[in-house]
């Protein structure tokens, strides 16, 4: 199944079969978008706009400092990154984000998604906020796009750091053609319960104990924000894989990859081999009993390697 497939299929079948034995057909309305700011959003500064898009930015640490840009993985947000962030800020100028169709960015009102269009936007972005040299840090999607970014714009990518980064697809799936999407998929943006969000995000734990109550509300009303469901969907329709390995092969940033050992959507047993394979100057570091979202699931152990390779 491939990587933004697979979470929105297993949050749709859920929501059709539905939870606890309640009926498939639960509605659930976005939330006001004044209820979304009011939990996620700091300052009214806190916000780009380029491509004609909104992008809700976080940005921290000392501005003179070296610059980490965090990109989330599809279906999340930048709140993904606070264990993580609280450490990194003490000595570099932290960037995050929410990617389009995400949390308070919200849809793209071009109706367009990609990795190579996400790669586009952080461009432009980071042209907006005037850096010229980041290190990118990147979960699934977020990684696909960070290497999008380096294979597009070497001059200003200092190192990278992939965590379970997309780019390869999954036994029975190839390249250049995009996913089969059943039609009930449509239901998605009607329906959508907190019961539902943990059924999806707890299996990508290695441990699903470590999801807490504070991240699951995260997700689940970030999924909530108007009009994200729809651009979720909108996604994945549009998600077609192209050959990675050439790009790969053109990026000579020292590159991290982090891995959890029980990750099962870009699964350790396979991806790693096929980044290290490709990628000149890669090299990787695992956690048994950590899953897809590593950062989330247990940031003070696996920062530890990231804060070596960014100090190298």
């Amino acid at each position: 199944m491939r990587l933004l497939g697979k979470i929105l299929l297993v949050l749709l079948v859920l929501a059709a079969v539905g939870i606890g034995g309640f009926a498939w057909w639960a509605y659930t309305p976005d939330l006001p978008r004044a209820d979304v700011e009011a939990r996620f959003a700091r300052s009214i500064d806190d916000y780009v706009e380029v491509m004609g898009v909104r992008f809700h930015v976080r940005r921290e640490g000392a501005s003179d400092a070296p610059v980490l840009v965090l990109i989330h993985g599809n279906a999340s947000m930048l709140q993904s990154w606070d264990g993580w962030a609280t450490d990194l800020v003490q000595d570099h100028h932290v960037i995050r984000y929410d990617l389009a169709g995400h949390g308070l960015t919200g849809p793209d009102p071009s109706g367009v998604y990609s990795p190579e269009r996400d790669a586009e936007q952080l461009k432009a972005l980071l042209d907006a906020l005037g850096v010229t040299r980041a290190t990118l840090i990147g979960n699934s999607l977020g990684g696909q796009i960070a290497w999008h970014f380096a294979a597009a714009h070497p001059e200003q990518v200092e190192k990278l750091v992939l965590i379970a980064p997309g780019g390869f697809p999954r036994p029975g799936f190839g390249y250049d053609r995009k996913p089969e999407l059943p039609s009930q998929m449509k239901m998605l943006p009607y329906t959508l319960k907190r019961e539902t969000v943990e059924a999806v995000i707890g299996p990508l734990y290695g441990d699903r104990g470590r999801l807490t109550a504070v991240m699951l509300d995260n997700y689940h009303q970030s999924w909530l924000a108007p009009g994200v469901r729809k651009a979720q969907v909108q996604r994945l329709s549009n998600y077609i894989l192209h050959e990675p390995e050439e790009q790969l092969r053109s990026i000579q940033a020292p590159t991290l990859l982090v891995w959890g050992e029980k990750d099962w959507l870009v699964p350790f047993a396979s991806d790693p081999p096929k980044f290290l394979a490709a990628l000149p100057q890669a090299r990787l570091v695992s956690f048994p009993g950590l899953g897809h979202m590593p950062q989330e699931e247990d940031p003070v152990t696996t920062l530890v390697p990231v804060r070596a390779f960014l100090a190298e």
